[in-house]
């Protein structure tokens, strides 16, 4: 009897580690708007659920303000492949008068093709569908996102690099090229990581190019639960005088569902 209940105490402890060490991880994930733009190339694990809520603002020449929400429930739906749905609000202010709405709905499927290796680094293939918004901001049309991300490790520092499409009507801006480069990098003796980026958006026909520099923080703040915070700034815009300067904070937390998540038959030794 002693050696079953040694053993099961072992497995217990084993998973309970297991488990925690995988959650305080978190802090290290370069997700999408938390609080970059540019995001690495691994999914969530098999039958592992998170949500994220998350604001960003943006201050612009003439007075204008723009507010976004972001609302994302995503889960590992196989081995290497994530899909997720996502809300996004929107309230903006020109000229002494406020639009707001909801600006989109969105689906993504995020697939890992290749794990990181000695030579080659980790490779993954994300494709969002956009759905018409909600008020006076929202969007009009049916569009479609296709990225590819790359991410490669130099010691503790990750690099990562996102290059894609997207496809969308005139009403809601047209055709653009996307594209940028981030790092992550842990700091302290703590659970928390320093992330900056760089991201750029061409249209694909006449028009400037958009384009960010960004710098952020996650935090863990339990083995489920992290804090981002950034501040990010239209680079594009500085030759103009005007400072578009944005902050960033949101709230992630990783969670599990336990019908859903297949649990083996724990052994039963005989006693001789």
């Amino acid at each position: 009897m002693m050696r079953i209940a040694t053993l099961r105490f072992g497995t217990a402890l084993t998973l309970t580690c297991t488990s925690s060490l995988a959650a305080q991880e978190d802090f290290r994930a370069a997700d999408a708007d938390r609080p970059i733009r540019v995001e690495d190339a691994y999914p969530l694990k098999l039958y592992e659920w998170e949500w994220q809520f998350g604001s960003r603002s943006a201050i612009a020449d003439g007075g204008r303000y723009e507010l976004a929400q972001l609302f994302e429930l995503k889960t590992g739906i196989a081995r290497n492949v994530q899909l997720g749905i996502e809300l996004h609000g929107s309230q903006q202010r020109a000229d002494g008068a406020w639009s707001t709405g909801l600006e989109e709905f969105s689906a993504h499927l995020f697939y890992n093709l290749n794990q990181e290796s000695r030579s080659t680094p980790a490779f993954a293939v994300r494709v969002d569908a956009f759905g018409p918004g909600i008020g006076d901001v929202g969007r009009e049309d049916i569009g479609v996102r296709l990225r590819g991300i790359l991410t490669r490790s130099l010691g503790r520092l990750r690099l990562h690099a996102n290059g894609g499409y997207d496809w969308a009507t005139v009403a809601d801006g047209g055709d653009f090229w996307h594209g940028g480069l981030a790092f992550d990098y842990p700091i302290g003796l703590f659970s928390k990581a320093l992330l900056g980026d760089v991201y750029a958006e061409f249209p694909a026909g006449s028009g400037d190019a958009r384009i960010w520099a960004e710098l952020g923080t996650r935090f863990q703040l339990t083995n489920s639960t992290v804090l981002d915070f950034g501040i990010t700034s239209r680079v594009d815009e500085w030759t103009d005088g005007a400072p578009n300067i944005g902050l960033v904070i949101g709230l992630s937390r990783v969670f599990g569902i336990a019908g859903l998540t297949p649990v083996p038959a724990y052994p039963n030794p005989r006693i001789d």
